[in-house]
C-alpha cells in the first residue's frame, strides 16, 4: 500500500473514552495528518460506525486535515470450533464494510491469541482458512487486511510472514493480505535486540500499515516509552520501508507509563522529523 506523501498520525484507541471529533481536534493540534480510527468506535468513543454516522465522522476528520486511512478491527481465528470462526470472520467483514463505505483501504486484523490447553498446531488450519475467507470477501470490498503481530500465539516475523504466504499462494491466491507491523510487540512477546531486528526484516516486505512503539529491555521484560526515547531501531526500519516505496501510513501508538496525549504528543514529533528527509531520498 502506497501514499502520495507518508502520512503520520496515532491509533484512535488511546483516546478510549473521548468522543471522536475531540480526537481529531486533538490528533490534529500534535501534528498528526491521519488517524486510524479503533472499529470498536461505539465501546471507545460513543458511537457506532454505520452508513447514518459514517458521513458525519468523514466530516468531523475532514474539518481537522485528517485522512482516515485505516480501521482497527478485531478477530481471533485461533478457534477449533466451526460456527465461531465463521462468527470471528463476520465480526471483522463488519468493520472491513464500514471501511469500504468510508473509503478506507486498510483494516487490522488479528490471528488469535493463546487459549489453555490449545497449541499453534491445533488451530494453524482454523487461521489460515479464516485468512482466506476473510481475504475474499475483504478484496470484493476494496480492503486489505493487515494482520498486527500481537498476543503470544504466532508473534514471530518469520512465522507470520509463513502464514501469510500459504494464505495468499494457495486457494484464490488473494493478494490484499499483509501486516499492521507494530513496531513493539515483538520485543514485548520476549525477543531480543537481535531478533527484533530479524523479524523487522522478515515482515519488511509485506507491511500495510505501521503502528510505532519504541522502548527498553529491562529485567522485567520491556517498558515502552515515547517514539526515539528507546532502543527500538525505529530510524532504520522507516529507512528500509521508504526505501522500498513504500508511503505509509505511521501511526503512533503510545502505550507506556505517565501521560498518554504527551507521550503521543513526542512520539509524532519525532516521526515527524525523520520521516520528510527518508521520503525526500539521499541529497544529490
Amino acid at each position: 500500500m502506497k501514499f502520495e506523501d507518508i502520512s503520520i498520525g496515532a491509533v484512535s484507541l488511546g483516546w478510549s473514552g473521548t468522543p471522536l471529533p475531540q480526537v481529531f481536534e486533538e490528533l490534529a493540534a500534535m501534528g498528526g495528518t491521519c488517524v486510524e480510527i479503533n472499529g470498536n468506535t461505539e465501546r471507545h468513543h460513543g458511537i457506532a460506525l454505520n452508513s447514518e454516522t459514517i458521513p458525519q465522522v468523514l466530516a468531523w476528520a475532514g474539518d481537522c486535515g485528517l485522512a482516515i486511512h485505516s480501521l482497527s478491527g478485531y478477530c481471533d481465528f485461533a478457534q477449533q470450533d466451526g460456527a465461531r470462526l465463521e462468527a470471528e470472520i463476520e465480526q471483522l467483514m463488519t468493520t472491513c464494510r464500514a471501511a469500504a463505505q468510508m473509503n478506507v483501504p486498510i483494516v487490522r486484523a488479528f490471528t488469535g491469541d493463546v487459549k489453555a490447553g490449545i497449541d499453534l498446531d491445533a488451530v494453524r488450519p482454523s487461521i489460515v482458512a479464516g485468512f482466506r475467507q476473510a481475504c475474499e470477501q475483504a478484496q470484493a470490498l476494496g480492503v486489505t487486511l493487515g494482520i498486527e503481530n500481537h498476543g503470544r500465539l504466532i508473534n514471530d516475523g518469520p512465522a507470520l510472514v509463513e502464514l501469510v504466504r500459504e494464505v495468499t499462494l494457495s486457494g484464490n491466491g488473494a493478494h490484499n493480505l499483509g501486516f499492521t507491523l507494530d513496531t513493539g510487540n515483538f520485543a514485548w512477546a520476549g525477543h531480543d535486540a537481535a531478533q527484533v531486528e530479524a523479524d523487522f526484516a522478515a515482515v519488511l516486505p509485506y507491511v500495510v500499515s505501521v503502528h510505532i512503539k519504541d522502548g527498553t529491555w529491562t529485567g522485567e521484560g520491556f517498558d515502552f516509552v515515547p517514539a526515539g526515547e528507546g532502543e527500538l531501531p525505529l530510524a532504520q526500519l522507516l529507512h528500509d520501508l521508504v526505501e522500498r516505496g513504500w508511503r505509509g501510513p505511521v501511526y503512533s501508538e503510545f502505550e507506556g507509563a505517565g501521560d498518554f496525549r504527551e507521550g503521543t504528543r513526542k512520539s509524532i514529533a519525532y516521526l515527524r522529523h525523520v520521516l520528510p528527509p527518508l521520503a525526500a531520498g539521499p541529497t544529490p
